[in-house]
């Protein structure tokens, strides 16, 4: 949800502040609620057959085992790659770097991730040389960030970009928030691997190896006991996306 509302919420702000300088809309595969993580529903705007023609086109992360679906997708990599020669910016928040790299728009170029799936991704894409500790990359044409709300900090940049430095700081100051281009990032919990230790049923990482259960001789860890109880009562459900 952040990855979708935060860049958003700087880009709507800048709207108010330049009185019309950008317009915000939401674009989806089809023409139906999409459900966050959280289940928060959003009404897309526009189809992408029907969307007008961005300037910026902004994608979301969304959690690996979505993200992993999507990148084999071939009609959605090919959308991607004929965006990236129609608009200004691409940027892609979170674990979207995974479908701008799939794409092959990153190749022997930079970029970052959430720092949950650096080692993920540097093994995935050998080719694209993974930048750690920073908010976000900017190649001119493509940005990519790190988790969350390191979206914030892509988009006010691209305010600053094209509306100044001055309106950049005050779309910041009304969002109390301090933007950064660099910060050392957390450390990840030792031996992580997401595609081992995800939660099969809301897909964040498993950090506590104390909360798991075993199904069919086989243990699955859980981020918390909520989701613990979610899988256990209907485990055939949630096996099945996998």
């Amino acid at each position: 949800l952040q990855d979708f509302a935060g860049p958003a919420d700087v880009f709507n702000k800048a709207a108010s502040i330049t009185r019309g300088g950008y317009q915000v809309y939401t674009v989806s595969c089809k023409q139906e609620i999409v459900y966050t993580d959280g289940h928060v529903g959003i009404q897309p705007d526009y189809t992408i057959q029907q969307m007008p023609k961005p300037d910026i086109l902004v994608i979301p992360g969304t959690q690996f085992s979505v993200m992993d679906s999507l990148c084999r997708d071939s009609s959605l990599l090919s959308l991607i790659r004929q965006y990236q020669d129609s608009v200004s910016v691409i940027m892609s928040v979170s674990s979207a770097t995974f479908l701008l790299a799939a794409a092959g728009l990153l190749d022997q170029q930079e970029a970052t991730t959430h720092f949950f799936l650096a080692d993920d991704f540097a093994t995935a894409f050998p080719a694209i040389t993974l930048v750690k500790d920073v908010r976000y990359v900017d190649l001119g044409n493509i940005i990519s960030t790190a988790g969350a709300t390191a979206g914030i900090d892509a988009a006010l940049h691209l305010v600053e970009r094209y509306s100044g430095e001055r309106i950049a700081g005050m779309v910041a100051r009304g969002m109390q928030y301090t933007p950064k281009r660099e910060e050392t990032w957390p450390l990840a919990p030792t031996g992580m691997d997401y595609k081992k230790d995800a939660d099969v049923v809301c897909g964040m990482i498993a950090i506590d190896k104390n909360i798991y259960a075993l199904y069919q001789g086989k243990r699955y860890y859980f981020c918390s006991e909520i989701c613990k109880k979610a899988f256990l009562k209907k485990p055939g459900q949630y096996l099945q996306r996998q």
